[in-house]
């Protein structure tokens, strides 16, 4: 896995990618909501135009290695500031559903309602989004709900990322780049999270 969490984003296009469906009777009567587990995030970036020489060079090639290796990225929470948050862990096994108990945070810690966070589960980090304000109590431990299903069975320990979630997963595109007469170079590509 490629850190690309230092990567200059100008532009960026997050996107839901959902597997459950709607069941509707052929008959009429009442439409259901299927979920399955694997509905993940991605998103579109666009790096902001840069000199080839050298900070393009540089960038081209963690993104072709990127590509082979697949990246992460950190997660643009554009003019939103977590303050000091401690250092979050999950705070008990949970084998699936939508909500990560967490612990270890700082106490009274307020996760706001559409803020990001990524869970690292072995070699993997996972992202959601909470679908709710929740305040942790007085030791920092709470349970926060998130948008999607539980993608892997989280263990007690494993790493919570609320001040700086990243997301990562395979790259689409950055291995095309535009060279310009000005010399600069523009890059964009998409990361979808493997699962």
């Amino acid at each position: 896995m490629i850190d690309l969490t230092n990567a200059p984003i100008a532009e960026a296009v997050p996107r839901l990618l959902q597997w459950g469906s709607e069941l509707t009777p052929t008959l009429g009567g009442v439409t259901q909501r299927l979920d399955r587990i694997g509905s993940r995030h991605a998103i579109d970036v666009q790096m902001p135009p840069m000199r080839v020489e050298a900070e393009g060079r540089r960038w081209i090639a963690r993104l072709l290695r990127a590509k082979q290796e697949g990246g992460r990225i950190a997660f643009p929470q554009v003019d939103f500031q977590p303050g000091p948050c401690g250092r979050p862990t999950v705070g008990a096994v949970t084998t699936a559903g939508r909500t990560i108990p967490i612990t270890g945070a700082t106490p009274r810690y307020a996760i706001r309602e559409g803020q990001w966070l990524s869970v690292t589960h072995g070699p993997r980090s996972y992202l959601y989004c909470a679908t709710a304000q929740v305040v942790l109590d007085g030791s920092g431990a709470g349970a926060v709900p998130v948008d999607v299903l539980l993608r892997s069975p989280l263990a007690v320990g494993e790493a919570v990322e609320i001040g700086r979630p990243v997301i990562e997963g395979w790259l689409s595109g950055g291995d095309e780049w535009t060279l310009e007469r000005s010399r600069t170079v523009g890059l964009g590509f998409t990361i979808v999270e493997r699962a």
